[in-house]
């Protein structure tokens, strides 16, 4: 029963004796006892030769009106961001409490009331104070405390008493604990904690305190990294021990006192070691062993386990964690006490090197009973708590990229954390890397590749920062089979001195010659270059699969570096987000980015479409490709490059149909006839594409060939029929209008033999007929390389067959010419004295040729 109640006992033994009850009690009591003998100095003092002179006035009223208002007005401000002090307030209370009883017994003293009420006096200034400043601290309590939003940081706080245990470590710890509650000592024992920096050792502790919870037990927790030299760790400690046994003995705190200030004069010097042993001679004084014995009786009294926890030892210089390590071996080895120290024994080790060299590496054995290495850990766990932490971040549409690339899938495991992301704190520095500098390119850059180029700006900021700086150095486009970046070899016998030959990269050989600079280790390079090597890397099959957001594309490479989407960029979320947003909404924004001055990096992105999530999206890409190559830019159509839309558009093996049209060719087909029949004048993308798709030997486009030539005609009638005069257009139709013939010459092997159909033929005839004037204009050649002199222009044959013919067609043509027709007949004489074959000086007067040289 006595052992049920004791932590009540010790909970009220601590309230009775803490400083703040005393300080605040004990004048209340003297007052209690001597408050006649104040009243009357009071009286004497104060209220007599001064406060009994002042009487109501109105004036007076008037101040203490703009007091109250004040003191109000104060308040409010404060209600926003203001921390009252509860020290302070609880003295105002006092003197509150002491003016009501004056107040309302006026046998001591009479308060003036004001000039205007006999219900306010002026002293009741003093209860406004005191009761806005209670209401100040009250909000101050209910107020919501922050919660870090979804869109803050990370922090690095250890597990506390209620975070979840993710790294496993709570059955290690409960036999630790079970072991540590079973020892009983004469002297200390203390208990190493190993773990590299950010592995979770505060975490460790957490867990320990938790499964340590007894009445039996003094939990000590000492933090030497705000102590700020040897001497003051010293007081410190055992300013932290004298706190916490202070409930359990009334002289051991003097005691440790007493001791500390010996300790300390050890380390003093000068005036301050002379007056300390000045005051030794004139009051004698125990002894330091003497003290030490006499502190170690009273803790065996106390009979209770004293854990003293001390974090952060890899914190110190060395000489504090040497200071740190004596008071652990010697100066506070005292009875029955448990000092758990959590440190990294590399940098410990190193710190005692550096004072004495010898044995160095066996030293902690002297000091530790028991050294406890932080029990391994499955890297998946801190892959699956990288996962999860990026994946409460960002939107769901971004999971799939987040799992895939840091949890692996059923065929492909990344391979590249373990050495890199090993602990705790590597995930929260990594994820709050990544929401800081991802943010504004989430959608804009592939996430595999930004994550690993994040991982070597955490680990080694100087070779990422030499990648982007020197990258010309470092990567390539040029001998290789794929597009885009990658890792330059070394092109000569440079890297022979160290190790390396021509097949491996010039990276690898700058951070090999300059490792001390850029602060890697040998070890660590070859790991930093498969690290990038996983992003520019080249094969066929990496590049088959690569996005068209990859760093790899050198309009993309500066991107992954600036954090945000540079000037004269694209946006992939405003392509993105267009597309979803349905056809008249895509037109627009089209026309935005054309405005811009973005029209090629938007016919790139629509080049690079392979994907569709369903009919409707397929359709709309495709309709916005038609709209956009038909925008004229600088006069003309901009067009589209034939290829890829050829390739978009084929329905090899049924494809599209299957996939969309429910295998249905005629409605993909129908599809496309729609779309050529709204082509407007002049017809230059629709026609030109068609013209690919008409010279092309392998034909998986929906609509037949003998169509799609009836399309190409119908679009020069249309474009002749309301020409006004000549022009590149024509010529532009014409040639559109031709087609290939394929005939096999051998094994796979076919010739393609171009042709123009005859009705392309009387419709270009027909308008020349019609522009004769106009069209003579642009069928006079230069001489090519500059050697002088002109001819007619060899389309003339395709046209006619032959020069004579074309000639036939001038002669029966009437001349509505303005003599321009006798002058090409003219020019066309001397050709046809040289019978064509050589160009002749000719000067033109009436006619204005079309400068162009060729054919």
């Amino acid at each position: 029963m006595e052992n049920s109640q004791e932590p009540y006992l010790i909970k009220l033994r601590k309230f009775l004796t803490h400083k703040y009850f005393l300080s605040y009690c004990l004048p209340v009591v003297l007052y209690l006892i001597f408050h006649k003998q104040l009243e009357g100095f009071l009286s004497i003092v104060l209220v007599r030769p001064f406060l009994s002179e002042i009487g109501p006035s109105a004036t007076d009223d008037w101040i203490f009106l703009a007091v109250a208002v004040y003191i109000f007005l104060l308040f409010i401000t404060r209600t926003w961001s203001f921390v009252p002090s509860v020290k302070a307030w609880f003295i105002q209370l006092i003197f509150a409490l002491a003016y009501i009883y004056y107040r309302f017994h006026p046998a001591v003293w009479v308060f003036h009331h004001l000039h205007y009420t006999e219900k306010l006096f002026y002293a009741d200034i003093l209860l406004e104070i005191t009761f806005l400043n209670g209401l100040l601290i009250l909000l101050r309590l209910f107020k919501l405390k922050p919660v870090n939003g979804k869109s803050g940081f990370y922090d690095d706080s250890p597990l506390g008493e209620t975070k979840k245990d993710d790294l496993g470590y709570e059955t290690y710890v409960k036999s630790l604990v079970t072991k540590i509650s079973n020892t009983q000592s004469d002297s200390a024992i203390a208990i190493g904690i190993n773990g590299k920096w950010g592995s979770g050792k505060t975490s460790f502790f957490d867990l320990m305190k938790r499964n340590m919870k007894s009445d039996r037990v003094v939990v000590i927790n000492f933090d030497p990294w705000n102590s700020h030299s040897p001497k003051a760790i010293i007081k410190d400690f055992f300013d932290t021990i004298q706190k916490a046994i202070r409930p359990y003995h009334t002289q051991l705190p003097g005691l440790i006192n007493t001791y500390t200030d010996k300790l300390i004069s050890l380390h003093s010097e000068g005036w301050g070691k002379f007056s300390k042993e000045l005051k030794s001679i004139l009051i004698p004084d125990e002894s330091l062993n003497a003290l030490y014995e006499e502190i170690n009786s009273s803790l065996k009294a106390i009979d209770k386990k004293i854990i003293i926890y001390i974090d952060d030892l890899d914190r110190l210089d060395k000489d504090e964690i040497a200071e740190v390590i004596r008071l652990v071996r010697n100066t506070a080895n005292f009875n029955n006490t448990f000092f758990i120290v959590a440190y990294d024994r590399n940098y410990v080790l190193s710190a005692i090197k550096a004072l004495n060299a010898h044995n160095h590496t066996h030293f902690l054995e002297k000091i530790f009973q028991i050294e406890v290495n932080l029990p391994y850990f499955d890297s998946a766990k801190i892959q699956r708590k990288l996962a999860d932490t990026l994946k409460s971040y960002y939107a769901a549409d971004y999971h799939n990229a987040i799992e895939n690339e840091i949890m692996g899938t059923g065929s492909s495991q990344p391979n590249y954390f373990e050495g890199w992301i090993e602990t705790l704190r590597d995930v929260t520095r990594l994820s709050n890397g990544l929401i800081l500098n991802l943010d504004n390119l989430v959608n804009e850059v592939v996430f595999s590749e930004f994550l690993r180029l994040e991982i070597l700006r955490l680990k080694f900021p100087a070779v990422y920062e030499v990648l982007y700086k020197q990258s010309g150095t470092f990567l390539t486009t040029e001998g290789k089979n794929v597009e885009g970046y990658g890792l330059k070899t070394i092109a000569d016998e440079r890297g022979s001195a160290v190790g390396l030959t021509k097949d491996d990269f010039e990276l690898e050989l700058y951070l090999k010659n300059n490792s001390d600079n850029l602060a890697v280790e040998a070890q660590e390079i070859r790991k930093i270059i498969e690290l990038i090597d996983g992003i520019f890397g080249t094969s066929p099959l990496t590049a088959r699969f690569r996005s068209h957001l990859s760093i790899v594309f050198p309009s993309r490479f500066d991107l992954y570096f600036s954090y945000r989407l540079l000037d004269g960029a694209l946006s992939e979320m405003e392509f993105s987000t267009a597309r979803k947003a349905g056809l008249t909404s895509f037109k627009l924004q089209i026309d935005k980015w054309n405005e811009a001055g973005l029209t090629i990096k938007v016919l790139s992105r629509f080049i690079q479409v392979r994907v569709f999530d369903n009919r409707q999206d397929f359709e709309t890409i495709v309709e916005a490709i038609f709209y956009f190559s038909r925008q004229v830019i600088d006069g003309k159509p901009f067009g589209f490059e034939e290829m890829p839309l050829s390739n978009l558009l084929s329905d090899d093996s049924g494809h599209i149909s299957k996939k969309f049209y429910d295998d249905n060719q005629d409605d993909y087909a129908n599809f496309l006839r729609r779309l050529f029949k709204e082509a407007v004048s002049p017809y230059r993308f629709e026609a030109k594409f068609l013209e690919h798709l008409n010279k092309s030997y392998e034909d998986s486009f929906p609509i037949k060939k003998e169509e799609r030539l009836s399309m190409v005609l119908d679009y020069f009638r249309n474009y002749v029929a309301q020409l006004k005069k000549w022009d590149s257009g024509v010529w532009e139709l014409f040639y559109s209008c031709a087609y290939k013939d394929w005939t096999p010459v051998g094994a796979n092997t076919f010739n393609g033999t171009t042709v123009y159909s005859e009705e392309s033929k009387e419709i270009i005839i027909s308008a020349m007929e019609q522009h004769l004037k106009s069209f003579l204009n642009f069928i006079i050649v230069d001489a090519p390389y500059g050697r002088g002199g002109h001819y007619i222009s060899e389309i003339i044959v395709t046209i006619f067959g032959s020069y004579e013919r074309f000639g036939e067609f001038l002669n029966t043509t009437d001349d509505k010419t303005d003599g321009v027709l006798a002058e090409f007949k003219e020019f066309y004489g001397q050709l046809a004295a040289g019978e064509f074959k050589k160009a002749v000086p000719f000067k033109f007067k009436k006619i204005k040729p079309i400068t162009r040289s060729g054919n």
